[in-house]
């Protein structure tokens, strides 16, 4: 598996094994990181936990990009339905972090953040537009044969290359 054409070219289709194998390694890459640093940040201060928050989902952006718009290519689409998928997570993020969509409050000595109603409408979008983009990217086979963005992943060369 050449992971760097996976997580760092916009160019040519994947197949869902290897989006999943590569999603599942960036996501495990994402919770340890979470763990090691996030947490205790956060817990330390919640501000600057929720602003590392926000550079951490930047940091894995463009790997995640990578992936999913060549997923993207191998439904037969544009990978600019990217920029749908990422952008309701990204508003979400800021929006927290500049206080717009709730508050950090006190509770039996934690920090938790408590949205208010703008901060719960942009969460159902988050949560809706995943949903979609979990479907589109994760579960949904691929164009047969080769299509504008390559050849098919699943067929071998020569199968591509015959006649008929």
């Amino acid at each position: 598996m050449d992971f760097r054409y996976l997580y760092a070219s916009f160019e040519g289709r994947i197949n869902r094994k290897p989006f999943w194998i590569a999603s599942l390694i960036l996501f495990v890459i994402a919770i340890v990181i979470s763990f090691a640093v996030l947490m205790p940040l956060s817990a330390a201060n919640a501000t600057m936990g929720a602003l590392a928050g926000l550079i951490l989902s930047l940091a894995f952006l463009y790997p995640g990009v990578a992936l999913g718009v060549k997923r993207l290519h191998d439904r037969g689409k544009s990978g600019r339905l990217m920029v749908v998928f990422i952008a309701p997570c990204l508003v979400s993020q800021l929006c927290d972090l500049l206080g717009i969509t709730g508050s950090y409050q006190i509770i039996a000595g934690h920090s938790i953040h408590m949205p208010n109603t703008l901060g719960w409408i942009l969460n159902f979008v988050t949560f809706g537009v995943a949903i979609w983009a979990l479907v589109t990217l994760g579960f949904l086979k691929g164009t047969s044969g080769a299509n504008g963005y390559g050849p098919d992943p699943l067929m071998s060369d020569a199968r591509q290359a015959a006649p008929g």
